[in-house]
């Protein structure tokens, strides 16, 4: 099934969309990865019962085909939630799943407890809250993201003369992925111009955090996900399923727990029919 593409317009952004599946199904509100884009869930959607389930998948702001944010304004974690929460009110869904991969899961999460009665079901690929910085750190990282927001030129986009050159340099960014699954990002996350292509995410995306939370802080914030929660991990992803290594795990008291196999993209190019099922089996 071919995706319908559509623009959201919130109080604060217009958001690009992907969707699939039944209009009249269950609301799934899908979010990407740092810097991905909504196509990265056309694949997963290939799998997962469409006709049960409304699959909206959004480009967070300076993503894809997503408005960049305003000039002078950064990319803050927080705000995104704000985003999310935007385009649900614009859509008026009513207690929707949330979806996300990677950064997309991180601000699933953040929704979810900002906006608990609205959000029925959580699922995260990959993904088990944010990146934190220990007490002592906090001065560094923001000398750092200062540096680098106020002090650093700012660098034109760089320009690729075809297609495949952009894929060879995205199969050498964060994240192992296939060429495959790097074609379909790339056909939504580059700008095609007199020249050739240059890359359609805002370059301030790469602006480092200027604060995060301590450890103690995310306890205290994943204790308050209230809804059923389904954390999907990839045997060669960054999310650990053994409770030695990872004490986030009792963190969240409504918690099943799955793993498949592939790395950090792997709703793309791992075990995506299992990723799909595990996904139907919790909508249901």
């Amino acid at each position: 099934m071919d995706a319908i593409k559509h623009t959201i317009k919130t109080d604060r952004i217009n958001l690009a969309a992907l969707e699939w599946g039944n209009p009249d199904g269950v609301p799934v509100v899908a979010i990407h990865g740092w810097l991905d884009n909504a196509a990265s869930f056309s694949c997963l959607a290939e799998s997962l019962d469409l006709s049960a389930i409304r699959l909206i998948a959004i480009d967070l702001p300076g993503h894809g085909r997503s408005d960049h944010r305003g000039e002078g304004q950064i990319y803050h974690l927080l705000e995104y939630v704000v985003d999310v929460v935007g385009a649900i009110k614009a859509l008026d869904l009513k207690s929707p799943v949330l979806l996300g991969h990677s950064l997309g899961g991180i601000v699933a999460l953040l929704t979810s407890v900002a906006v608990p009665t609205k959000i029925s079901q959580l699922i995260l690929l990959d993904s088990f809250g944010p990146m934190v910085d220990k007490e002592d750190d906090v001065a560094l990282q923001l000398k750092k993201a200062i540096s680098k927001i106020c002090f650093t030129e700012s660098r034109p986009q760089k320009l690729y003369q075809s297609i495949e050159e952009a894929i060879n340099v995205r199969l050498g960014g964060f994240g192992k992925i296939s060429r495959e699954a790097a074609r379909v990002l790339l056909e939504r996350g580059l700008t095609k111009t007199s020249e050739g292509y240059t890359w359609s995410t805002d370059s301030r995306l790469r602006e480092p955090s200027m604060m995060r939370l301590s450890e103690s802080q995310v306890r205290g914030v994943m204790s308050n996900v209230q809804c059923s929660t389904c954390l999907i991990a990839g045997t060669e992803g960054y999310v650990s399923l053994e409770t030695s290594k990872n004490s986030r795990l009792g963190y969240i008291s409504k918690l099943e727990t799955h793993q498949v196999s592939g790395h950090h993209h792997f709703h793309m190019d791992g075990d995506v029919d299992l990723t799909a099922k595990i996904i139907n089996r919790f909508l249901n």
